[in-house]
């Protein structure tokens, strides 16, 4: 891993131990860098901007994460780069025990030693970006109603489902051959 990377990664390692009781914030930027090291295949990149409020109560931690800011990926339909707005919040809580049982874990509940020195919550931040994603990313339409997708391709498209849509005469024979 180069220099670079392990101090973005560095970034995401929340120091646990030794702190006091009470809430504490944490700001972390994910550029261009992170989406890199995160290898989400579906962004291009962006820039978001996340908070974490932490409540370090006796033997639990309770994490609040805002995410906020805009990534680029591609469109499913023209290929061509979109932004997309991201807005949301997400909730961890992580368990301080003896001996932490990793088979108990959940999405969003952890079971972790209580001698940590610090948690790393780089792969659950990377989760909860790609499930914010949208299932289907296109470009937005314009006020009339039209996409505003890239036209040549719009066009290319339409002339391959104009294709699609006539039968080929050697089906259409099949058609007339009925089953007793």
């Amino acid at each position: 891993m180069m220099p670079k990377e392990k101090s973005k990664r560095d970034e995401f390692r929340l120091r646990i131990a030794g702190i006091s009781l009470g809430n504490h914030k944490f700001s972390i930027t994910c550029d261009e860098l992170f989406f890199e090291i995160s290898n989400i295949s579906e962004l291009q990149g962006g820039s978001l901007q996340l908070q974490i409020d932490m409540e370090n109560q006796e033997k639990m931690l309770n994490l609040h994460f805002h995410i906020q800011g805009n990534v680029v990926a591609p469109c499913d339909r023209c290929l061509d780069p979109v932004e997309i707005p991201l807005e949301f919040t997400e909730q961890l809580i992580v368990k301080l025990v003896e001996q932490p049982d990793e088979s108990l874990n959940e999405d969003n509940l952890w079971f972790i030693d209580e001698n940590e020195y610090a948690l790393d919550v780089f792969h659950f931040v990377y989760e909860i970006i790609r499930l914010a994603l949208p299932i289907k990313i296109t470009h937005p339409d314009d006020e009339q109603g039209n996409s505003t997708c890239n036209p040549e391709i719009l066009k290319i498209l339409e002339n391959l489902s104009l294709k699609e849509s006539q039968i080929d005469p050697r089906w259409e024979a099949l058609k007339q051959i009925k089953q007793d």
